[in-house]
């Protein structure tokens, strides 16, 4: 009768927190590199102020086809060291 919704909703909340694990506990086999979305999300800000971050030139950036950008992890651990507010904010 009806759905369990729940179960389907908690399943993707798991998978969301799932991207935001500590950069210090990566595993071998993940991938070294962030998208916009999930660096917003490590910072807490909107992706428009990330593609501003890029646009400055202080984080390097990759584009991946024409519209696609990846972050190297080593680059925005170099980057939240050099920079206090965004270290916070990655806690």
């Amino acid at each position: 009768m009806g759905r369990k919704t729940r179960a389907r909703s908690s399943y993707r909340a798991t998978a969301r927190s799932g991207t935001l694990k500590p950069l210090s506990r990566r595993r071998a086999g993940e991938p070294a590199w962030l998208t916009v979305s999930q660096l917003a999300r490590r910072w807490q800000l909107g992706r428009t102020t990330i593609y501003k971050i890029f646009d400055k030139g202080t984080l390097p950036v990759w584009k991946v086809g024409t519209h696609l950008f990846r972050i190297a992890l080593a680059d925005v651990l170099r980057f939240e060291a050099r920079n206090r507010r965004y270290r916070k904010l990655s806690r």
